[in-house]
């Protein structure tokens, strides 16, 4: 068979369907067919990592401007509104979960016969989301009082439909570590929004901009889902099949539902309790404070879980792997909750005026979680990747039962600040369950702690950079200021790790070196 025709998109079409699967040929394609070796692996993971870093950044960075630009041009109450839908969604979708994407990517045996199953219950599952949502949207208004999210919601019954049709064949995008393509249906996608979104808000000033802008989202999900991956599923259901996966995907339901109580019930709660304005406080100050987390949490899920599961049956590397993610992720994460607490009250003045100047202390607070969220998040893609789906669960299941304790009682002592401290006490409680991640990976206590050195180095830099800008003053205004901040807090750390790396071999700086090094000989 020649080989040479794995290079090109549409004969790599016809042989998957007449000689090999999938699998084997995206083996073949990255060479871990051909004698796979661990720096082999390597390099695929750090161009995977690359990929996701580019992609997510370039989304965030869309993300970040579609929300600054709304933020001034809209009112708290639109936002909170647009949570109000969006929290509705989450909810159905959250409890009707069916766990089939990490089944199909924990799996190691070739998945291609499974993938109509997949995708005629995912096509049936948001067919029905759709029909409750609309259905129900005269309840959901009704419980937080604002009859204005009725219409919204049935709009947004729309999106959700779409969104079942996405194709199934992208899953391999992240099974087979291929982000390249990954990276490019997520920034479109995002680039569609920003431009609906963007253009809607000038025109119509009010919530529905955010609305339309959700619906092109999914439309253009869609669109791009087949003309980025050759596979065209069909319907088509066999039970045996469903089953199967569910057996590992009923973990992902109950994460998922714990996770969703977790991270969504603040916002109900909020919403009944304190009203649309204070949700869209809450809301967007959530957004910022945790964007730098979920972006390292975003790049580090989507490539390790998929590496986890191929290295499960090799401890050494397995523990090897973990402990040089988590170093990473603990010293990006460190520095910037350090900049953020810090650099507040400028970047909320400053980036979007003062009408939103309460958001200030709930950032402080939750840039805290954001790096809890950063930490505990290390754990899952391991739980996942080795068949511990559990773990993951009960994990979840300590974040919500703290939270659910704690935030009446905060909340009506401190308002919105309340039930940041909340999120924060939910999230320390996840640490014992996620240092079991130690017998998992074969690793002590010490190399973890060890791990952490150079993450709060760093911190204490950008606290001290911080220091040495506020002494010099000057009346730069708080943009002026926040972007003499960030430029001190970034050289002293670019300075730092530089350093570390040349003189004393040690830190993140060597890691990227010894990617670089494996991609440059793979």
């Amino acid at each position: 068979m020649p080989i040479r025709l794995f290079a090109f998109g549409e004969k790599r079409l016809l042989l998957r369907q007449d000689e090999l699967s999938e699998p084997e040929i995206l083996k073949l394609e990255t060479g871990s067919g051909l004698g796979s070796s661990e720096p082999s692996l390597t390099s695929r993971v750090v161009r995977g990592a690359v990929w996701v870093l580019v992609g997510k950044g370039a989304s965030r960075l869309l993300g970040f401007v579609r929300t600054v630009i709304l933020a001034r041009l809209l009112a708290p109450g639109d936002f909170g509104l647009f949570g109000i839908v969006m929290l509705a969604q989450a909810t159905l979708d959250t409890f009707t979960q069916t766990g089939f994407g990490a089944a199909l990517i924990q799996r190691k045996a070739d998945i291609k016969g499974y993938l109509d199953t997949a995708w005629t219950v995912q096509v049936i599952r948001r067919l029905v989301l759709a029909m409750g949502v609309f259905a129900g949207a005269p309840l959901v208004g009704w419980f937080f009082v604002e009859p204005r999210a009725v219409p919204l919601l049935r709009l947004m019954s729309i999106s959700i439909a779409l969104s079942g049709f996405v194709n199934i064949g992208i899953i391999y995008f992240r099974k087979e570590l291929q982000f390249r393509r990954q990276v490019a249906y997520d920034v479109l996608s995002y680039a569609v929004g920003l431009v609906v979104g963007v253009f809607l808000a000038f025109r119509l000033r009010n919530v529905w901009a955010l609305v339309w802008a959700e619906l092109a989202v999914s439309a253009s999900n869609c669109v791009l889902s087949y003309l980025l991956h050759p596979y065209r599923p069909r319907l088509h259901f066999e039970g045996a099949q469903a089953a199967e996966l569910f057996r590992f995907g009923r973990w992902m339901l109950a994460s998922s539902i714990v996770i969703f109580l977790a991270t969504r019930g603040d916002s109900a709660f909020l919403g009944k309790m304190l009203g649309v304005a204070a949700l869209g406080i809450y809301q967007v100050a959530y957004h910022i404070a945790n964007a730098p987390a979920t972006e390292i949490t975003d790049v580090t899920n989507a490539v390790m879980m998929p590496t986890y599961a191929k290295l499960q049956g090799d401890k050494g590397r397995l523990g090897r792997a973990f402990l040089q993610v988590f170093e990473v992720v603990f010293t990006l994460a460190s520095p910037l909750t350090v900049f953020i607490v810090l650099a507040a009250p400028e970047m909320v003045l400053g980036i979007f005026g003062s009408k939103w100047q309460a958001a200030i202390v709930p950032i402080e607070i939750l840039a805290v979680s954001g790096f809890l969220v950063a930490i505990a998040a290390t754990a899952g893609p391991v739980f996942l990747g080795t068949g511990h789906p559990h773990m993951d669960f009960w994990m979840n299941l300590c974040r919500v039962g703290t939270i659910a304790v704690c935030i009446y009682p905060l909340t009506m002592l401190f308002g919105v600040a309340g039930t940041c401290f909340s999120i924060v006490l939910g999230l320390a409680a996840t640490l014992p369950i996620w240092a079991s991640v130690r017998g998992i990976c074969g690793l002590s206590f010490f190399a973890i702690i060890r791990s952490m050195t150079q993450g709060l180095v760093l911190a204490g830099l950008v606290i001290i950079a911080f220091l040495v800008v506020r002494l010099i003053g000057g009346g730069f205004g708080h943009l002026g200021t926040l972007a003499f901040q960030g430029a001190a807090a970034a050289s002293v750390c670019g300075v730092a790790v530089l350093i570390s790396g040349k003189w004393l071999n040690w830190g993140v700086s060597v890691f990227a070196a010894r990617a670089w090094r494996s991609i440059r000989t793979s």
